[in-house]
């Protein structure tokens, strides 16, 4: 549908009234107060933080298969060999190790949790929902309550699905210039409302922000960072609320990256689209300038990622426990 052009028109005129009222926020240190805000939230766009190489997850899948061939293997072994399957893109056998460590080890919550995620990368929707489900009712506070960000992640997903992801129309552009949820943050204000029994006024919080924004990230630091669906759900949130309290910048950089991630022609512009209204209320506004910002971000990931691969490959070529070395030197204990 052809949005109105009274919509554009209000559209237009609120992005210039808005940036005229807070120019003073939207200076050239916004950015930088944004990310003070939210480092980790920064970092995490751009993977640049600790994260293994494949060379690793080759490496740990040897190890467990060695141990499970012995007999050797405790429970845990089974979710690493598992965890690194899924890393290398073996969503599938990672499944079936699940299985086998369910004949083994039943009703434990990292089971149900780790099928609830490789579920999802082999399209098994339903199958997902209920692992999650599982997990919630045997460790309802696990991973920080990332696990309800998961499953209301997986709901959303499908609801996309029934719906028909399409271009943002331009009315849906104004909702975000104006700072109300949409997309995923609109689907978790839902849901809150819902609990609190105001089912008509979907509505959300800060605090309710904040803790869906912690449940995504924790999904993209230990999942994929880079995944364009995980961004988009992300940019989302960043993005609600008004320009006093959003991160509108840091949402425009997580749709950015989506729109490169993104297979399909269609849905890059789309993400593309979304990055644009996420600079809407900001004065002279430039595509470009973000375009850097996030190159030199990624650059920044990279380059940790590399030397943690070279790392990781040294010790293994010297035998020794490459997860052991990695903890130590990448995550000390505060």
């Amino acid at each position: 549908m052809k949005p109105s052009s009274f919509i554009l028109l209000a559209a237009g005129t609120f992005a210039i009234t808005t940036a005229k009222l807070v120019a003073c926020i939207w200076d050239t240190d916004t950015m930088a107060a944004e990310r003070s805000r939210m480092p980790d939230v920064a970092d995490l766009i751009a993977g640049n933080f600790p994260r293994h190489s494949r060379e690793f997850h080759a490496w740990r899948r040897l190890q467990g298969e060695k141990l499970i061939e012995r007999r050797a293997a405790h429970v845990g072994t089974y979710d690493d060999l598992a965890v690194s399957m899924h890393k290398m893109g073996d969503h599938k056998l990672a499944i079936e190790t699940m299985r086998r460590k369910e004949l083994l080890f039943p009703g434990l919550y990292e089971t149900r949790s780790n099928l609830g995620t490789f579920y999802i990368y082999t399209g098994q929707l339903n199958e997902a929902l209920k692992s999650i489900e599982e997990a919630l009712v045997i460790n309802p506070n696990a991973h920080f309550d990332r696990e309800k960000y998961q499953h209301w992640l997986v709901e959303w997903i499908q609801e996309r699905q029934k719906a028909g992801a399409g271009k943002p129309q331009e009315n849906e552009r104004f909702e975000r210039a104006m700072g109300k949820p949409f997309g995923f943050a609109l689907f978790v204000a839902r849901k809150e409302s819902a609990r609190a029994g105001h089912v008509d006024k979907p509505e959300i919080t800060l605090r309710q922000l904040d803790d869906a924004i912690f449940g995504v990230s924790g999904m993209m630091r230990f999942a994929d960072f880079d995944n364009p669906l995980l961004l988009e759900a992300l940019g989302d949130l960043l993005l609600a609320g008004d320009v006093r309290t959003n991160v509108a910048q840091l949402a425009c950089l997580s749709y950015l990256h989506a729109s490169r991630k993104a297979v399909d022609e269609k849905e890059r512009e789309r993400l593309l689209a979304l990055a644009q209204s996420a600079g809407a209320v900001t004065p002279d506004f430039k595509l470009g300038r973000y375009e850097k910002l996030l190159d030199a971000d990624l650059a920044k990931g990279s380059a940790l990622a590399e030397k943690i691969r070279q790392d990781e490959i040294a010790w293994i070529a010297a035998g020794k426990d490459a997860s052991a070395e990695f903890k130590k030197k990448y995550l000390p204990k505060k």
